[in-house]
């Protein structure tokens, strides 16, 4: 029996804020496109999942795989960025696995995680954490086409001005946004580079069920230098520069190839990014405020 999918109004205005009034057709459309995966790839949709503002995932039933995430984005280039990254961690028990894909219609098949929790929702130590930032340190993949880290530098700062305009006037912060922005231009020339997540944070690791541990999902990878992936993992919920040291120090012990002074360099220069993102959602968060105070210096 066909599942017929009901795109929420909340779902369908994220894609529309997020591609603009191009997106409307492809919400439109979304039920046959889900029908035409689920005959091609033997998968029967069961519901929605949550997901971020540039794609529609939904739980399945697969004839091959048992249960698996089919996960459709109206932007191909995106599923195909996010197909090259898991292609490249193939084998990395961290990273989520691909079954299938076809990022030219954006469409990935993605494994199933048993008892999914996030663990932005749950209690977690950065010891914890280090294996799978370890583990998801890998070589630029053989002839992968992914944007620099420079061009995911400019994405985040050009995505952070926007969100500027969304806090109260300080006649300082356009100033800490170029400053941040020119320091982050400098570091993603140098550092080893390598496969880089783009977008490593609590709310993108799924501590799973059944034994399958923590997995990072949605990656918006790059190619650079990978401090980028831990400078999120130094700095959540630090109010302090004490923490923030101490934690530099433990990726910097725990995690080979980890230069304790160039990842401090990211954590000052992306200060600036975070309080945006922080402030302009809750005014008083005390971790918005030091990272703000802590980028004026």
């Amino acid at each position: 029996m066909k599942t017929s999918i009901v795109l929420p109004d909340s779902s369908r205005a994220r894609l529309l804020q997020r591609f603009g009034a191009a997106a409307a057709a492809w919400c439109d459309d979304l039920d046959a496109l889900v029908e035409d995966f689920a005959d091609g790839w033997g998968l029967r949709p069961l519901e929605l999942l949550p997901a971020g503002s540039n794609s529609v995932v939904l739980r399945c039933e697969s004839d091959e795989h048992g249960q698996a995430v089919l996960k459709l984005t109206p932007d191909p280039e995106i599923a195909t960025q996010e197909a090259t990254a898991l292609r490249g961690w193939t084998g990395v028990r961290h990273a989520v696995d691909l079954l299938d894909a076809d990022p030219g219609r954006g469409a990935l098949l993605l494994e199933w995680l048993p008892e999914p929790v996030r663990l932005v929702d749950s209690e977690w130590s950065l010891e914890e954490v280090v294996p799978l930032l370890a583990a998801l340190r890998v070589p630029s993949p053989d002839g992968a086409s992914l944007p620099s880290l420079a061009d995911r530098v400019e994405f985040i700062f050009d995505l952070t001005d926007g969100r500027a305009g969304e806090l109260p006037p300080l006649d300082f912060l356009p100033r800490l946004l170029a400053e941040g922005r020119a320091a982050c231009r400098d570091l993603a020339q140098g550092g080893t580079p390598g496969l880089v997540h783009g977008d490593l944070h609590a709310g993108n690791v799924v501590r799973a069920g059944h034994g399958r541990g923590l997995v990072a999902i949605d990656p918006r990878p790059c190619l650079g230098d990978q401090t980028l992936d831990l400078v999120d993992w130094a700095l959540d919920g630090t109010t302090d520069e004490r923490t923030a040291r101490e934690r530099v120090d433990l990726l910097s012990d725990g995690i080979p190839g980890v230069d304790r002074d160039r990842l401090w360099a990211w954590c000052r220069a992306l200060a600036v990014s975070i309080a945006v993102s922080l402030l302009r959602l809750r005014p008083d968060d005390p971790w918005g405020r030091f990272m703000l105070r802590w980028a004026h210096g």
